[in-house]
């Protein structure tokens, strides 16, 4: 996305300013170091929110990771850390982190197309990897069959992340997200594409009245509505703002509006789906909990405050670094460790092999993607005269 121009510093917009000698070089070298200082402070401030995100990123995927791994321990004097929702905690956080970053991919992605190619390479060829490393432990009998996993049909709709859809088992939990997270770049991606900066702040109008909408009907109709998902979109879409309002292009006000807006219109409308209606396995403190501090977090986090320090923050930013490798790979890694340890024992198996695995991952599988999408992308020269 592109920046706005700098204002012009001393000098009234249309004017050409007034020199002191011949050349006006004195009043050039001024402007250019203010220039200069100006692009170092914003390159600076750059750094420190990339650094900010990559962190929240760690923290996301480790809370997810905590959440499957004490489940699976049978410790039941680790209830507490469970009903405080951890994983929900942890996804809510991503959408936020992508609703950041997605626009900063639009730089080096001129055409949709570029978008679409970048997004789904940055996605799919660890999906596919997290696929055929199960399928290879199935086949080689270290990990046991699940539901459907004799059926080519189920495998294809795995891969293609339609399982939710068409009603098949899902033979990696933790995809149900990537479908949506694939909205989100399409709606995004639409908006830009099509209408330009006015189309993200109708996507910023639209999802809150949207919203608000679906919670009237769901109450009239009686009928519960998926506002855990949809929810999920609508973070996003505020991690957006949140990033607008970093590059200058809305003021604090707006995105303080738009985040007040976010988390009470959420806390409705979970008050509805958990709390009006019932789940079969959350209760209303599962997700108004973690929706909250997710929230609240991201915001404070992304606020202005300094990057945190010390070995912890050196942790977490080399966690939020292989994060998709984390959270794709974390629940195959248990069900290969459960036969052979439980309790914390299991715990510590289950973090000792998933860390150095998602490196592992995240360096020959994730960054070759991540490459190869900047590669293909890249501006070519125009042919010869002739060629």
């Amino acid at each position: 996305m592109e920046s706005r121009p700098p204002a012009r510093f001393g000098v009234a917009p249309g004017s050409r300013g007034r020199h002191t000698g011949t050349d006006g070089a004195w009043h050039d070298e001024g402007r250019h170091t203010v220039n200069a200082e100006r692009e170092k402070t914003a390159a600076g401030r750059h750094e420190r929110r990339i650094g900010v995100i990559d962190m929240l990123r760690g923290l996301a995927a480790s809370a997810v990771m905590l959440q499957h791994v004490a489940e699976s321990s049978g410790r039941a004097e680790l209830w507490p850390l469970l009903e405080a929702a951890p994983g929900v905690f942890g996804v809510v956080l991503f959408f936020l982190i992508s609703g950041f970053v997605i626009p900063l991919s639009l730089r080096g992605a001129p055409r949709w197309q570029d978008f679409a190619l970048r997004r789904l390479l940055r996605i799919y060829p660890l999906t596919l990897f997290a696929f055929a490393l199960l399928a290879g432990l199935m086949a080689l009998g270290l990990v046991p069959p699940g539901p459907g996993t004799d059926s080519g049909y189920v495998w294809l709709m795995n891969l293609l992340l339609l399982q939710d859809f068409v009603g098949v088992p899902g033979l990696l939990g933790v995809t149900w997200t990537l479908p949506i997270e694939f909205a989100w770049y399409g709606l995004f991606g639409l908006c830009v594409f099509t209408l330009g900066r006015r189309g993200l702040h109708l996507l910023a109008l639209a999802f809150p009245l949207g919203l608000a909408a679906l919670v009237v009907l769901s109450l009239l109709s009686g009928v519960r509505l998926p506002f855990g998902r949809i929810g999920m979109l609508y973070a996003a879409v505020v991690g957006m703002q949140v990033y607008r309002h970093a590059e200058g292009e809305i003021s604090r006000r707006d995105v303080v509006g738009s985040a007040a807006v976010f988390v009470l219109l959420m806390l409705i409308a979970n008050g509805v789906a958990f709390g009006h209606f019932t789940h079969p396995s959350i209760r209303l403190h599962h997700a108004l909990v973690p929706w909250l501090l997710a929230s609240l977090l991201f915001f404070l986090a992304l606020s202005g405050a300094a990057t945190p320090q010390g070995r912890p923050a050196r942790a977490l930013l080399f966690l939020g670094r292989i994060s998709f490798s984390l959270y794709l790979l974390h629940p195959i890694v248990m069900v290969l460790v459960h036969p052979y340890a439980e309790g914390y024992g299991f715990i510590i198996a289950v973090c000792g092999l998933t860390v150095p695995l998602a490196w592992l991952s995240f360096t020959y599988v994730e960054t070759p993607g991540i490459a190869l999408g900047r590669a293909l992308v890249r501006p070519r020269p125009a042919p010869a005269a002739g060629a």
